[in-house]
């Protein structure tokens, strides 16, 4: 376990915190048998807290490490998946669904899997497909149409 890791174990016990705290202090929790619109982002913080306590006890069992949080460009790709899902974000209104979707899905094949134009295009179809008919046709969701009208 390094130090980035225990760090990041009590970043998120800190978050968790913060997400109660402020959840409690603006919405109605209610209860278990009359729950308020506070109980689900309420339990979700408890959630993170103990589930990043359990991380953070166990690497105090073991000795720390301290290696580099990054090594010789190990960042690229996080950082073009961070920026790809944001741009995902902020073109889908636009695009609409379907479209940023499977233009989404083909970037990140190509970009960040590594697969061949073939594979890249049968697993983006197929997804964008599949996520379309869970979402739209079986859920009811409504999603956004964009320019393309679907």
């Amino acid at each position: 376990m390094t130090i980035q890791e225990r760090r990041s174990a009590i970043a998120a016990i800190l978050f968790g915190a913060a997400v109660v705290f402020y959840t409690i202090a603006t919405l109605e929790v209610g209860s278990i048998h009359k729950p308020g619109p506070g109980m689900f982002p309420a339990v979700c913080g408890a959630g993170i807290v103990i589930i990043a306590g359990i991380w953070l006890a166990g690497s105090l069992k073991r000795k720390a490490g301290s290696s580099p949080f990054w090594t010789n460009g190990s960042w690229k790709v996080p950082s073009i998946a961070v920026v790809l899902m944001l741009l995902y974000a902020s073109t889908m209104e636009w695009l609409g669904y379907t479209l940023s979707t499977l233009v989404f899905l083909v970037v990140w094949q190509a970009l960040i899997e590594r697969e061949k134009w073939v594979k890249t295009m049968v697993i983006s179809v197929l997804a964008c497909l599949f996520m379309y008919l869970i979402f739209v046709c079986l859920l009811r969701v409504s999603v956004p149409k964009g320019i393309v009208g679907f």
